[in-house]
């Protein structure tokens, strides 16, 4: 199951090329769902309906003591991220000039494009509630990113792999192309721990077991394989347990 922030376009298209993976290298057969929200996956993946999940951080963290496995992305050398307060590029100085701003929230389960940047609001001592005039969620990343754009909201946010305007700068153009140049990074949040592969045991339906070691030896060290490409990582690395706790802790 994929979830549904990569936009159903890319979701299918990476579903053709991660079906193609696991018959070739593995030898499975698949088949791939993108989730119409985060709750539902991790419906999905309590209910042992799905065999693997790629799953944002909090579905991770909620997930984590019943699953086989989480495989943390690695991306830039580290496997963590943060989010972005994102507005229209000039008008916004700080997040006191977001009093009464439009958000367009990617999913109420969504680590960087809702969960970071509200307990980010909270932490800077403002109540987001309070602060902030209507707020939507749109389910995609690039779609929070169009309304912003289009002036149907004023606030979004994305992922980027460290506190920069660089960062940033290339999470946008990855979104939105050229048009990136018309927003900009208005603050940054602290660190979640990034999205990962959920394996969950299925020992009636799959070899979970297995499988979980194939990935791993396919996707550890200098090796880069398609799977990779898919996930936009450098490397899996399996998660601790208790790894995604600090995460339930930032936004309860």
């Amino acid at each position: 199951m994929f979830p549904p922030s990569l936009g159903h376009i890319a979701a299918s298209a990476r579903a053709e090329l991660l079906t193609q993976w696991f018959l070739r290298r593995l030898r499975v057969e698949v088949t791939i769902d993108v989730a119409p929200d985060y709750q539902t996956m991790r419906s999905a993946i309590i209910g042992g309906k799905v065999d693997l999940a790629w799953a944002p951080p909090i579905v991770c963290a909620s997930v984590q003591r019943s699953c086989l496995a989480i495989l943390k992305a690695t991306r830039s050398g580290r496997s963590a991220y943060r989010a972005a307060l994102i507005t229209r590029r000039g008008e916004a100085r700080s997040i006191e000039d977001l009093q009464g701003a439009r958000a367009a929230w990617v999913d109420r389960l969504s680590t960087a494009g809702y969960l970071l940047p509200f307990a980010h609001l909270r932490g800077a001592g403002y109540e987001p509630d309070d602060l902030l005039g209507e707020q939507t969620f749109v389910g995609s990343y690039g779609d929070a990113m169009k309304s912003v754009l289009h002036r149907e909201a004023d606030l979004a946010a994305i992922y980027v792999h460290n506190s920069t305007h660089e960062a940033a700068d290339s999470s946008l153009r990855e979104l939105v192309g050229p048009d990136a140049s018309r927003l900009q990074a208005l603050d940054f949040t602290a660190e979640s721990p990034s999205d990962g592969l959920v394996v969950v045991d299925r020992p009636a339906y799959s070899d979970s077991h297995q499988v979980l070691r194939q990935i791993r030896q396919l996707t550890s060290g200098n090796q880069h394989t398609l799977l990779l490409t898919i996930f936009d990582a450098e490397a899996l690395e399996q998660a601790d347990v208790g790894e995604y706790d600090a995460l339930l802790e930032a936004v309860e």
